[in-house]
């Protein structure tokens, strides 16, 4: 998957603004469940995504997720609306990359739409900080346009193969666009 924001919704050198701000080692403690960031342009949004972020590097986490919701692209709905996924392979920006997998326990449950997943802008908002922080880690992105079947079970299936992960969602607090990983999460 391409980017199809750098330099417009955030900076070509992100991750080299980025990593003077996070630090090598952390003392922070994590939420056990998830992480929310920001679902916005890196302008309005930098200084939050820097304390989110600070927490500093954790080459021990092999698994990311990034759960946002789907503003664009087609819908389609069977057992509730339908979860994409980017295909296997690398997002890379002007200075930074990150390795995209979706688990093979989640597979069919995923529609798999490079075109769907590079119109939204939430993954590449955050990959520069992952790419920083997580720099071994592969990245599962997941996009759902509403609640259902499907993300319940990929929650579930989250929570039980994947327990030392760490899960970011984007979300804007003012339309809670996600709210739909958040509910699944919460329960």
């Amino acid at each position: 998957m391409r980017p199809s924001v750098e330099g417009i919704m955030y900076p070509l050198d992100a991750k080299a603004l980025i990593s003077s701000k996070v630090s090598s080692c952390s003392e922070h403690c994590l939420p056990s469940s998830y992480i929310e960031v920001p679902h916005a342009a890196w302008s309005k949004c930098s200084s939050v995504l820097n304390s989110v972020f600070s927490f500093g590097v954790s080459e021990d986490v092999s698994r990311v997720f990034v759960l946002a919701p789907l503003h664009k692209g087609p819908v389609a709905f069977g057992d509730g609306p339908m979860v994409y996924a980017p295909s296997d392979g690398e997002l890379c920006g002007s200075d930074w990359k990150i390795s995209l997998s979706v688990p093979a326990s989640l597979s069919s449950l995923v529609v798999r739409s490079d075109d769907v997943c590079s119109e939204e802008c939430s993954l590449e908002i955050i990959a520069p900080y992952l790419s920083v922080l997580f720099p071994n880690a592969k990245v599962c992105y997941l996009l759902a346009a509403g609640c259902g079947a499907n993300v319940e079970k990929i929650v579930e299936i989250i929570r039980t193969d994947f327990p030392f992960s760490r899960i970011f969602i984007s979300n804007n607090k003012e339309t809670e666009c996600a709210a739909m990983w958040k509910e699944a999460f919460d329960r």
